[in-house]
């Protein structure tokens, strides 16, 4: 008896006809469905990637010149096949992945030999395995791919070059020559009677800043001229702390120096709604957002050691609770938040529990004196984060291990490194960071590099893309670098 077959979507049905082979092979070459029952069933296994295409070869084990292929819908983890008219008894199977397409490189093979039955469909597993660590469909060059930096999302044959200090397209070149040209600080003008506290950005040349003066939050547009439109709103009643932006439509999320959380729209007629959350009066230090199945979803911590979700527009909920004050979070999705804060006397980090349990306290390494506190953390890739804080305390978490990095130098006689108060990340070569000495430097993954030295009072940096940042200060004044226009 044989078992019926789709391709791509499992078993349906006992049969107990066997159709002829010729006669199937007449008509459907090699396939098998729920009317044409299969002689082999293969289980795929795709470890470390998806594939952007897969294929199937099958070889008489006998005869090698009897041969032929099949295409596996993309995704699929199972795909079946007929043993065709005078083949023996036993095929090799060979599947094969490519990177993004099936014109792409070829990443990643498995073969087994499997000896097929009189009455039944036998099976075999294939396991194809390669690295994409950041997800970006390109495969790691250490595991037969073209992605040479496999940390990051901003480098891949497939990313067209910017201005950011590095090599966006694997081409061995770094900011070629004109992609720099008009690249450049430039203030995107003073808002009266505002403190800003916080910058977030959601789509490219735009972005909300949020205060805690006057109830006075912001939206700033880049426009075409390279100049910079900002709306004013007022109806946020509140001294406002943290912001992240939904990429969707610009709708800012907000908490509070006193445990508020809030929301708005770009629409001015929409009022600002403040939610009914009682924190208890805990600070909401930082917010993070995720667009999940048609929904928004947020987390923020605070400096209470509450870990707060927000399935907007449902009221927020504490769904989690450390003894530690809580600084940061960060994550490109739920599963890979990471929280950073302080116990009072040494820096703490936690990160999400996937198996719905507690949040897991991870292991940081020995600190230095006066290192007591973490204040931001950014995630760039499932295996790459970095966290930093106190007295220029700089870590990098590589495929689940912490490890320390070289602090912002100091060149005078008993000093102290600098604080570093926020940090965004695009990968091992490219980390901006802004110091509590007012001044926005880079890592290049070796050596730190001043970028922007400051007067004027920074309290934030945040960026979605490598080539385009944005920063606030206690003043009311914006700071935008990247291209002159958008």
């Amino acid at each position: 008896m044989k078992r019926a077959w789709v391709v791509g979507f499992g078993l349906l049905s006992i049969t107990c006809t066997v159709p002829d082979i010729e006669e199937l092979e007449a008509e459907r070459p090699s396939g098998c469905d729920a009317s044409h029952p299969c002689d082999v069933e293969v289980r795929l296994t795709y470890d470390g990637f998806h594939p952007g295409c897969v294929t199937l070869r099958v070889v008489d084990a006998e005869d090698a010149s009897r041969t032929f292929e099949l295409p596996v819908p993309k995704g699929a983890g199972e795909v079946g096949f007929i043993r065709r008219a005078g083949w023996s008894e036993a095929v090799k199977v060979t599947a094969s992945a490519r990177e993004r397409s099936c014109t792409g490189q070829e990443v990643a093979t498995a073969s087994a030999q499997v000896k097929l039955l009189d009455e039944d469909t036998a099976s075999v597993g294939l396991t194809l395995s390669a690295l994409d660590e950041d997800g970006d469909g390109y495969v790691s060059t250490a595991t037969r791919g073209t992605d040479c930096d496999d940390h990051s999302v901003s480098i891949s044959p497939g990313v067209e070059e910017r201005c950011d200090f590095l090599d966006n397209n694997c081409d061995g070149r770094a900011d070629p020559v004109p992609v720099c040209d008009g690249v450049d600080w430039r203030t995107t003008g003073t808002v009266p009677r505002a403190r800003f506290q916080a910058v977030a950005p959601h789509a490219r040349g735009q972005a909300w800043m949020v205060g805690d003066s006057n109830d006075v939050i912001a939206h700033v547009r880049h426009e075409a001229d390279g100049g910079f439109d900002t709306q004013v709103f007022t109806d946020c009643h509140g001294a406002w702390s943290a912001a992240w932006a939904r990429p969707g439509d610009g709708r800012v999320f907000m908490g509070s120096w006193e445990g508020q959380l809030a929301t708005r729209t770009l629409a001015t007629w929409e009022p600002c709604t403040v939610t009914s959350f009682d924190g208890g009066g805990a600070a909401i230090l930082d917010i993070v957002g995720f667009d999940v199945d048609g929904g928004t979803t947020l987390y923020a911590v605070s400096e209470a050691g509450d870990i707060l979700r927000w399935d907007h527009p449902a009221e927020p909920r504490r769904v989690e609770h450390v003894d530690a004050d809580l600084r940061s979070i960060h994550g490109l999705d739920p599963t890979t938040l990471i929280a950073v804060g302080t116990t009072g006397d040494q820096p703490v980090a936690y990160r999400f529990n996937a198996d719905g349990g507690p949040w897991l306290r991870e292991t940081l390494p020995q600190a230095s004196q006066g290192q007591v506190a973490l204040q931001t953390v950014h995630v760039v890739s499932p295996g790459l984060a970095y966290a930093a804080g106190d007295r220029g305390l700089f870590l990098e978490r590589a495929r689940g291990t912490w490890r320390t990095k070289p602090s912002y130098p100091i060149f005078e006689d008993g000093g102290v490194a600098p604080g570093v108060l926020d940090v965004v990340a695009f990968g091992q070569g490219i980390v901006f960071a802004r110091l509590e000495s007012d001044d926005i430097v880079r890592f290049d993954g070796a050596a730190w590099q001043d970028f922007r030295f400051g007067t004027q009072g920074f309290t934030s940096l945040d960026a979605l893309t490598s080539d385009e940042l944005w920063s606030a200060a206690i003043d009311g004044t914006g700071f935008y670098w990247g291209p002159w226009a958008p």
